[in-house]
């Protein structure tokens, strides 16, 4: 789908021009350059049906021209000039100027010395100006061509003109091209020949390209700006698509490897823009995200195209980098991050941004190799941070280079104030060579940076085979916002790769490889080391990195704790890229909105207050209230810390709190003593830190009151129990109830009454407080003899 666009924000870049040959300029005329156009114009409407291929130029348009007169190498071949062979130069002619160019001529010309230094041949292949190789030993006229127009001349070489023999040395010599006109010299395309004697050939070295893979800077403020430039750079002919293109292995080309940002690769995949999506998917060779509407995307991303700029035709890239190691998560800056004081665990937090995506981003198991990639040339306080980083290695894509210019594979060990740290360091002329290979109108053409890959290459053997040396392993490393032609880097990797002194092979070879032992210039150290420019300020780093360690504690509440804070994990991270450099105001903002969100979130627990409480035992259990905010379950523990020894706090409770809610926590305590005290309430997660609290309340403690309040209680009941039973008795003892006499006398008189005699005794008093007889009579009285004596009635 179709990313909208909202005002103020950049369009995508418009396919490139073709491309044009280094110059000096030549006089503009801007009143022919409006007639021309006029004119031309005319001819293409009156001549609507005439043939493309007809035209001799790219383009016949004034405004494709740019007043200068260019040559550029369009092939050389054979590759290796040996004694007797012929070298043929295919070259293209352009006239950009405004007027026809008549009556110039090639000259070709080749110097017989050997180029022995890589300082030389770089500063012969980056030269602008108009010398040239040696005495002219051929030239070849070019017919008029009128504004616009270009011409292809084909130029030859007997390499036996040259005096050179099986007995000169192997190895590369200065090769220059310049197109000249009435002695003046127009514009000069510098190369090399390779002479190589038969059977001379040093053994190869190994040649590792590599590319990081990062996106633009992360503003929390624009969101839609993020995935406007994310779709821009991931659509067809976007720089991330042609840099994937670059980096497939095809049939004519080996590949480079890429180091990419899982950050970048996840946004990637949970786009809503078709092109974001297919580009992941291509890339990781999956659905990154597992969604199903994911996996249609793989027929568009194998079908992502390569883009030339020598003509517009784009043929499909065929195969996948040749290899892809992890930068940390939204790349970091390395250097910014060394410079503001780190330890260990701020470092690993600020590199840890790969973990906080959580289950939006799945790593591939192929991606097995991890590295940071510092900006500019890294201090020794920037490969220390690298070295506490959780990566396999640091790229060094600037600084280090061997001592005397001595040959040196890739991997090394530098000292560092923390130790040894594992460094990949970049081959500086071979990463400048590769660097050139953009869809920029200021690029070599496949030719000319062949020839100079070629020949750096060369140099490289030689000094492997002079100085006893084996199996060299080289990196070439590239900027962050190289944008290539995938057509002119696969012509140069294939080039390369089919020489029989080179070998291009993926990134973790080069790791495999023994370390060099080479010395080499030690990195800036204390005050010689200073501060990059658009490095994040040291304060404002402080401020994410304790922000981020404060939330790492308190995220353990949660049994998944980047389920919790996975996305403030990001925003703190992601102010700390490479890429925010340019943007200084938007970083700064990034940085406060992300402090402020760490701390919203880091609220997410509280503790109820409570009035004063009294405990009036010697043990009970304090109710404690706690809240839960937060959008998952808490596990906390509840602590109590009395100011005082007469309380003694049992034990500490550790519940879980459900999300959304309050629970009341039950904490033990034991009095050992009467008095006042302050009680302080702490939450903990389980790291330790305190997430709620510290509050307090007053606790009055009086202790034993309620063992004394058990007596006096206890001996209430038993007075009123002791009452009872003695009024019971006092009302028992009436003038109806014979006495113990009487009872013993009449059991003793054998002339007793008839036990069935009729009873004589007077009716009962409803007063009486005695109950009836079960059988509905009076209480039952002893027989007595009428003449026995009763208690007197009181009355």
């Amino acid at each position: 789908m179709t990313t909208s666009r909202p005002p103020g924000a950049v369009a995508a870049p418009a396919p490139p021009p073709a491309r044009r040959a280094r110059l000096h300029h030549a006089p503009f005329l801007p009143v022919l350059a409006l007639l021309a156009g006029l004119l031309l114009t005319g001819a293409l409407v009156a001549l609507p049906g005439a043939s493309a291929s007809a035209v001799t130029s790219p383009s016949l348009l004034p405004a494709a021209r740019d007043g200068k007169a260019t040559v550029e190498l369009v092939s050389s071949a054979p590759s290796l000039a040996s004694p007797g062979s012929t070298v043929t130069l295919d070259l293209r002619v352009t006239n950009g100027t405004d007027a026809a160019l008549d009556g110039a001529q090639l000259d070709l010309g080749v110097s017989w010395r050997p180029v022995t230094s890589r300082e030389d041949l770089a500063a012969w292949a980056d030269d602008d100006g108009t010398s040239t190789a040696g005495r002219s030993q051929t030239a070849e006229p070019v017919d008029r061509l009128a504004p616009g127009d270009t011409a292809q001349v084909t130029m030859e070489l007997d390499v036996d003109t040259l005096g050179l023999s099986a007995e000169n040395p192997w190895g590369p010599r200065e090769m220059s091209v310049a197109l000249t006109r009435g002695g003046s010299t127009l514009d000069v395309v510098h190369t090399f020949l390779l002479f190589a004697p038969e059977g001379d050939a040093p053994d190869p070295v190994s040649v590792s390209v590599a590319a990081p893979v990062t996106g633009p800077a992360v503003d929390p403020l624009d969101p839609d700006g993020y995935d406007l430039e994310l779709g821009t750079a991931t659509a067809t002919g976007g720089r991330l698509t042609r840099l994937l293109d670059a980096a497939s292995v095809t049939g004519t080309s080996p590949g480079m490897s890429l180091a990419v940002d899982p950050a970048l690769v996840s946004a990637a995949a949970g786009a809503d823009d078709d092109d974001a999506q297919a580009w992941a998917t291509r890339l990781t060779g999956a659905p990154v995200t597992g969604d199903v509407d994911a996996t249609d995307a793989t027929d568009a991303g194998t079908s992502a195209s390569l883009t030339s700029t020598a003509g517009t035709a784009r043929t499909a890239a065929s195969g996948e980098p040749a290899d892809v190691a992890v930068l940390p998560g939204y790349d970091p800056d390395l250097a910014a991050v060394a410079h503001a004081d780190p330890s260990r665990a701020d470092v690993a937090a600020a590199t840890g941004g790969e973990a906080a995506l959580g289950a939006a981003w799945q790593r591939p198991e192929r991606w097995d190799l991890t590295v940071a990639w510092p900006e500019g040339r890294p201090d020794a306080a920037t490969l220390a941070a690298g070295r506490e980083a959780p990566v396999d290695q640091v790229v060094v894509a600037d600084g280090l280079a061997p001592a005397d210019g001595a040959a040196a594979s890739a991997r090394t060990a530098v000292e560092t104030p923390s130790g040894k740290v594992s460094a990949l360091v970049a081959d500086e002329g071979l990463s400048s060579a590769f660097a050139t290979l953009t869809d920029g109108d200021d690029a070599p053409s496949a030719a000319e940076a062949s020839a100079r890959v070629l020949a750096d290459a060369a140099l490289v053997a030689l000094q492997q085979q002079d100085s006893g040396q084996q199996d060299l392993h080289l990196l070439a490393a590239l900027p962050r916002n190289w944008s290539p032609d995938p057509a002119l880097v696969g012509a140069v990797l294939g080039a390369l790769h089919d020489a029989s002194w080179a070998d291009v092979v993926p990134l973790s070879e080069t790791v495999a490889a023994p370390a060099s032992r080479v010395p080499r210039a030690d990195p800036a150290r204390g005050e010689r080391a200073g501060r990059s420019k658009g490095e994040l300020a040291s304060s404002s780093v402080r401020r994410l990195l304790d922000s981020h360690r404060g939330l790492a504690a308190f995220s353990t509440v949660a049994s998944d704790p980047v389920e919790l804070s996975g996305d403030t994990d990001q925003a703190l991270v992601a102010p700390l890229a490479v890429a925010a450099r340019a943007e200084p105001d938007a970083r700064d903002n990034a940085v406060d909105l992300a402090v402020e969100q760490s701390e919203a979130l880091q609220q997410g627990i509280g503790v109820a207050d409570r009035s004063n409480v009294t405990l009036v035992s010697d043990t009970g259990k304090l109710p404690v209230t706690v809240s839960n905010d937060l959008p998952v379950d808490a596990t906390v523990t509840v602590v109590l810390r009395p100011d005082a020894s007469r309380l003694v706090v049992e034990s500490r409770p550790t519940v879980v709190v459900p999300a959304g809610t309050s629970s009341n926590v039950h904490v033990p305590v034991r009095a050992i003593g009467s008095g006042d005290v302050t009680v302080q309430v702490e939450v903990l997660a389980p790291s330790g830190t305190v997430v709620a609290g510290p509050t307090s309340f007053s606790l009055r403690v009086r202790a034993g009151w309620e063992t004394a309040g058990t007596a006096v209680v206890a001996a209430l009941v038993a007075l009123l129990f002791i009452g009872g039973i003695w009024r019971t008795v006092r009302r028992g003892r009436s003038s109806a109830r014979t006495t113990d006499e009487g009872v013993a006398d009449a059991a003793a008189d054998p002339q007793g009454p008839d036990a069935a005699a009729p009873d004589d005794s007077p009716p009962r008093d409803p007063h009486d407080d005695d109950p009836p007889d079960p059988d509905g009579g009076g209480i039952p009285a002893a027989r007595t003899p009428p003449a026995q004596a009763t208690e007197t009635d009181p009355s």
